[in-house]
């Protein structure tokens, strides 16, 4: 789903976003692993790709939700992913949603 302008509401945009089956799961790693650098990052997101993951970390650094450091004077260069107050500010409801589905039973 793509949102356009004439179909922008505010629940499209997050389908458009966190569709898929892997930038929730990223988003939550990041959670728990503050500063978690690529390759690990890569490890604990069982299945993924390296292209997938590029694509989805892209995509989240794009709308804001993560942020990327990057450390060295050369190559190979170190990057390391954290939730901006964006992402943070939406766990609290993705929590409520987990809850609800465990809970609606």
């Amino acid at each position: 789903m793509q949102s356009t302008n004439q179909w922008s509401c505010g629940i499209t945009k997050i389908m458009d976003t966190f569709s898929g089956k892997w930038r929730l799961n990223i988003l939550w790693i990041i959670h728990k692993n503050e500063g978690i650098g690529f390759n690990q990052l890569r490890k604990n997101t069982n299945g993924i790709t390296n292209i997938m993951l590029v694509r989805s970390l892209d995509a989240l650094l794009a709308d804001g939700y993560i942020s990327k450091k990057i450390t060295g004077e050369k190559a190979p260069f170190h990057s390391e992913y954290y939730l901006t107050d964006k992402a943070k500010s939406l766990l609290p409801l993705l929590l409520r949603l987990n809850d609800w589905e465990n809970n609606s039973n």
